[in-house]
């Protein structure tokens, strides 16, 4: 399924990049089931930079894997999602690519496993991990001491 991931990369550097990305062999292209978050994600290094999309996002979105590439591919170029991000989507996109700025969704819903609320303005705070050290945290809005509810 990799080898797939890297002809289409090789494919989409050709097409929209005239080859000026490094080779698909000089990189990592991968499957990611950690990314849980983001539909893909680019670490761009001086050699081996690596590609890695989202499993989850995908089995939703199988549609969506070239544009989720070139969008990662850009990055290869430029950093962030700025003004030389948007230029970039639109040149791919004046060429017949198909890639956006974001995707649909988060890769996987988020999980919500504690909830702490202030003792005194009883605003709610949503954390998927147990804060360890509760008493060094405090209300933002208030300053007040948080407590840990049942979920």
């Amino acid at each position: 399924m990799e080898k797939q991931l890297h002809n289409l990369y090789d494919n989409l550097n050709k097409k929209y990049f005239n080859n000026t990305l490094p080779k698909s062999s000089e990189m990592t292209i991968e499957w990611s089931g950690r990314l849980t978050a983001s539909a893909g994600i680019c670490y761009r290094k001086p050699k081996n930079s690596i590609i890695r999309l989202s499993t989850h996002y995908h089995e939703d979105f199988p549609e969506d894997i070239e544009n989720t590439l070139l969008h990662e591919m850009i990055h290869l170029k430029v950093k962030g999602h700025g003004p030389e991000f948007k230029k970039e989507i639109n040149r791919i996109i004046s060429l017949g690519g198909k890639v956006n700025r974001f995707s649909k969704r988060r890769a996987t819903e988020k999980r919500i496993n504690w909830i702490y609320k202030c003792k005194i303005c009883s605003k709610e705070y949503e954390r998927n991990r147990k804060i360890s050290k509760l008493s060094r945290y405090r209300c933002g809005i208030c300053k007040g001491k948080l407590e840990e509810i049942k979920v």
